[in-house]
């Protein structure tokens, strides 16, 4: 694969005269320009590479619920509620990547996933002054999913270099249905929240995509676009209620687009600043003998602005972060990554 002289170490090209003939030699990237590739595009190295990492993500949401009407166009009679959700979410995972050859390349991911989201809500004892809260905790594995990446095009002068990715996602996780939901009326609050919280979507999926790297001396651009397709799934029970209400459940499929650049600063350290815009459709829910009901509010927008680095120990570990900013209502407001790959 060519790249332009600044993706490489200072002694990036060899020279070796024989006779009248002169063979140049190409030498490895540079371990920040490796990095970058691994994270952003596919390395495809023929050594073992484990990256366990860690990210934090945070949101809050506030919905403001109106049940009266206004008087003279600014006084307002009727009940005034005021919901709060925050969310906190870290996850620990274990990806594992392997070149099989210069144009393949395997992967596996395995999360763990622990939640804690309170709740809250204004009314406690009918007081608009007083709130109703409930914080549930849940820890559990994750959605496994499994990756494949083939080089469709290695990277000329001319063309970048352009990478097929397909994936399997199994529902080894927690699913969100026929969780039950609590109340605090008792209490004297109209408060309403699950007894537990999802670490998985409950279903299979796969997804397919392709990804562009170019270098462009000093910078390295990079393009990505994919969809995802989620696999409808039957279960026993789909909703909240004590009663079960068995039904099937087809997720909204989603399409994703990102786009990027970074810069190896020496043969260490790299910058990166990158977009990304996922649209989730709306989801569907069958029960017997009644007709397939859309389920209102859940397609969704998610827009991430990222900045990152990348720092190379040594040869073989370097250290991978990255700061993530919701741009969009349905992202989270922020989320912070924190990566350690090692090659075998």
């Amino acid at each position: 694969m060519l790249v332009s002289l600044g993706a490489f170490s200072p002694l990036a090209l060899a020279q070796v005269s024989s006779g009248s003939e002169e063979v140049v030699r190409e030498a490895r990237p540079s371990q920040s320009v490796e990095n970058v590739f691994r994270e952003e595009h596919a390395l495809f190295s023929d050594r073992l590479t484990i990256e366990p990492g860690i990210n934090y993500s945070y949101s809050d949401r506030s919905q403001l619920a109106l049940r009266g009407f206004l008087a003279l166009d600014a006084i307002f009679l009727g009940e005034l509620n005021v919901d709060t959700v925050e969310s906190h979410i870290t996850t620990f995972d274990i990806n594992t990547r392997y070149g099989l050859t210069d144009r393949l390349e395997v992967g596996l991911n395995v999360p763990f996933v622990y939640r804690s989201t309170t709740y809250q809500s204004i009314g406690l004892d009918f007081s608009t002054q007083r709130d109703s809260e409930a914080t549930v905790d849940e820890a559990d594995i994750g959605d496994v999913s499994l990756s494949l990446s083939y080089r469709l095009l290695p990277e000329t002068q001319q063309r970048p270099d352009v990478v097929l990715n397909f994936g399997v996602t199994a529902p080894t996780g927690t699913d969100p249905y026929g969780i039950s939901l609590k109340s605090d009326d008792d209490q004297g609050g109209n408060l309403n929240y699950p007894t537990e919280l999802p670490t998985g979507n409950g279903v299979w999926s796969v997804s397919t995509g392709v990804s562009a790297l170019k270098t462009l001396d000093p910078a390295i651009v990079f393009a990505n676009l994919g969809y995802k397709y989620n696999i409808e799934e039957s279960f026993d029970d789909i909703s909240g209620l004590e009663d079960d209400q068995p039904g099937d459940v087809k997720l909204g499929d989603s399409i994703r687009a990102g786009f990027g650049t970074a810069f190896a600063l020496n043969e260490r350290l790299s910058l990166s600043l990158s977009y990304s815009h996922e649209y989730i459709m709306q989801s569907e829910t069958t029960q017997p003998g009644e007709p397939t009901n859309k389920v209102v509010g859940s397609d969704a927008n998610v827009g991430v602005f990222s900045i990152g680095g990348t720092y190379a120990l040594n040869d073989s570990t370097s250290v991978v972060t990255s700061l993530g900013i919701g741009l969009t209502d349905d992202a989270s407001d922020i989320s912070l990554t924190f990566r350690m790959p090692f090659q075998l």
